[in-house]
């Protein structure tokens, strides 16, 4: 899997994703479509800006064992 930015592309359904942000942030993500507004897992636990969402990409697929 490789990185989408978010120039080229934007999810085609609501789904967990990795995000990469302006600030270099790496975590787990989520876009939704109806709002057209990124949240991302550790905002619910910071008040740090985290800047804008600049890449994603799906999750992979969890171990198979």
């Amino acid at each position: 899997m490789d990185w989408t930015r978010v120039e080229d592309g934007l999810p085609d359904r609501e789904m967990d994703l990795l995000v990469c942000t302006s600030t270099y942030y790496i975590g787990i993500g989520w876009y939704y479509m109806d709002t057209r507004q990124w949240d991302f897992e550790i905002q619910k636990h910071t008040e740090a800006d985290l800047g804008e969402v600049t890449h994603w990409m799906p999750l992979p697929k969890p171990p198979e064992n």
